[in-house]
């Protein structure tokens, strides 16, 4: 006689599935689920977006920045401009802080109104061409360690220069010494560490001082290193003040007179 099997009884979840209404009650489940799923990501999308797309401040350039420019240049005449911009906005590699252009030059042009990026700056060489701009001339002068003060004076000061020449009008006697400021406020870009050995050496020997300045006071300094005497003034690193140059002459530095012009004392000289 063969038994028949009982039919296994089937479970819960079959059950429901089975029925219209379990569907239907299934597909409520998975929709709240999937909705919980959907919103829990997109919370976490827009917390990440508030976190990385705040804006940051960067450097833009305010004039165009040609290839080779210093980036201590760029510095200090401010050629850049700071500004916010939001996480679509700012470039890849966009500088924030201005220290980072110290020791660097550009490796390309840098138009007006373009961020600076990492990658538009390299390591910089160390010509003197990356420390100056525009009108700015580098220039070398030659002194004696008493006149140049060398080897107390270091790249990165500024001094003032003097030039004195000895000057004879015509129908006059004698020469008439005369000093002058030609400039004040200059920067030494590069100087000797200490003078040349020995007195003799150093008192009779000149060193090349190189400084910056304006095109037309290099000018001033060529003509009186060749024609006349200069000497460098040591100036304050700190709360530097100065007075108006004016011509020293032998009347003024002994009864305080006010020197003669420079049109009298050069009447005819040149011619």
């Amino acid at each position: 006689m063969q038994v028949k099997e009982r039919p296994r009884p089937k479970k819960p979840l079959k059950r429901m599935v089975g029925t219209r209404e379990g569907m239907a009650g299934v597909a409520v489940a998975v929709g709240l689920v999937a909705g919980a799923v959907l919103l829990a990501f997109m919370s976490n999308y827009k917390h990440s977006v508030d976190s990385s797309g705040k804006p940051a401040t960067v450097l833009v350039a305010k004039q165009l920045i040609q290839k080779g420019s210093s980036g201590d240049v760029i510095l200090t005449k401010g050629l850049f401009e700071t500004t916010t911009a939001a996480a679509g906005e700012r470039k890849g590699g966009a500088i924030s802080d201005p220290a980072n252009l110290r020791g660097k030059q550009a490796s390309t042009d840098i138009y007006p109104g373009e961020q600076l990026t990492a990658s538009d700056f390299e390591k910089a060489n160390n010509s003197l061409v990356n420390e100056i701009t525009n009108r700015e001339r580098a220039i070398s002068i030659p002194l004696d360690s008493a006149h140049g003060m060398i080897g107390d004076v270091r790249a990165g000061d500024h001094v003032d220069v003097l030039a004195g020449f000895n000057v004879q009008p015509d129908g006059a006697a004698r020469p008439r010494p005369v000093l002058k400021a030609i400039m004040q406020d200059a920067l030494v870009l590069k100087a000797p560490d200490k003078p040349l050995n020995g007195a003799l050496n150093a008192a009779n020997s000149t060193q090349n001082v190189v400084l910056r300045a304006p095109d037309e006071h290099a000018w001033d300094f060529a003509f009186s290193s060749e024609f006349g005497k200069v000497w460098i003034v040591l100036r304050p690193k700190v709360g530097a003040a100065q007075s108006t140059p004016s011509l020293v002459t032998l009347e003024r530095l002994l009864f305080g007179l006010k020197p003669i012009t420079v049109s009298r004392l050069l009447r005819g000289v040149t011619g």
